[in-house]
């Protein structure tokens, strides 16, 4: 693991990652960390609207630890395209920072999961301003708590993104960030994912995006549609569907607008940010070309893929190492107990 750091907290607890000696790869560990069932997890969770802008609105599910008093840290968790707030690996950390005694607030980003048909607009990489009224929504529900944004795949580069914004835009309690597999430059992106070994990768989401397209304009009728006849890649609905729908003039617009590498510079808080060399989505060399600021901790591990971390070692009953390496971060961060399990 190449690690580009200054100093941090005291989380030692978690080496860095090892990969099982079966789940080797980028696909592989991308694949197994996806689809390998684990334990249910269920907590309790109290589901709420909010009003944007537009005349949209969020859907967020809500979740506080038994003794948690204003004044205890909070989280907001953000998931990655195709997802939504009840995403595994978003419900999997949850419930590790509940276990800490952390304010658990996963957002549905506009459109997606439980939000549907509440948004006309669709999410997008750079739209920040959705998970800065969320972050303002918990911090006036719990005045004077530390606040971390906690952001995976295309919800890190939201996250990241709005850490820079916030250094001239302040967001109440903001207080850290954590970023795992963060898309920092899309146009890169975008690229590394029509090579042949990871064409598989942008069919699927070309599928499942043109699929949302379909049923989104079905609620809406009175939204113009749009012929995605053509797409065939992530490039070209981003070129003839997000651009277009969100003010952008073109693919190369959007991506330069949203892609948080050159903002990264400019974060003030304190964070982290755990990338795997082998990601078929995201390329590495990005992260290489940026400078860190010096609260901000970049962890660039060998193997991992896209979100799958899947580890030699269990990490208090499963092999999750980037669940418990969140969870050990923000527990050094806020002095919290971190109980195995």
């Amino acid at each position: 693991m190449t690690t580009l750091m200054a100093p941090r907290c005291s989380d030692a607890t978690i080496p860095p990652f090892v990969p099982h000696p079966w789940v080797r790869g980028g696909h592989t560990q991308t694949i197994v960390g996806r689809y390998l069932p684990g334990p249910r997890t269920r907590f309790p969770s109290t589901s709420h609207v909010i009003e944007v802008d537009q005349g949209d609105r969020l859907c967020l599910l809500d979740s506080t630890p038994e003794g948690w008093t204003p004044g205890d840290p909070g989280a907001v968790l953000i998931h990655g395209l195709g997802g939504c707030a009840r995403a595994p690996y978003v419900v999997r950390v949850a419930s590790r920072l509940l276990r800490l005694g952390i304010r658990v607030v996963r957002m549905n980003l506009r459109g997606a999961g439980a939000g549907f048909g509440l948004a006309r607009g669709i999410y997008h990489a750079g739209r920040t301003e959705d998970v800065r009224w969320v972050a303002e929504w918990l911090a006036s529900a719990a005045p004077g708590s530390p606040l971390a944004v906690v952001g995976f795949s295309l919800g890190a580069n939201l996250a990241l993104k709005l850490a820079a914004e916030s250094a001239d835009r302040p967001v109440e309690g903001l207080d850290s960030v954590l970023a795992a597999n963060p898309p920092i430059d899309l146009a890169a992106c975008s690229q590394h994912i029509q090579r042949p070994e990871n064409r598989i990768y942008d069919r699927n989401f070309v599928r499942l995006l043109r699929a949302e397209v379909a049923r989104l304009e079905a609620h809406f009728p009175d939204l113009e549609p749009i012929n995605l006849t053509p797409v065939k890649t992530l490039l070209d609905f981003d070129e003839l569907y997000t651009a277009p729908r969100n003010g952008f003039a073109n693919a190369t617009d959007y991506y330069a607008q949203s892609s948080s590498g050159p903002l990264i510079p400019r974060i003030q808080i304190p964070g982290l940010v755990i990338h795997a060399e082998d990601d078929p989505f995201i390329p590495p060399d990005p992260f290489r070309h940026i400078v860190f600021p010096a609260t901000l901790a970049l962890e660039l591990n060998q193997s991992g893929g896209h979100l799958g971390y899947f580890s030699r070692t269990r990490w208090g009953g499963n092999r999750r190492w980037l669940d418990a390496r969140l969870a050990a971060w923000l527990a050094a961060r806020w002095g919290r107990p971190n109980p195995p399990g």
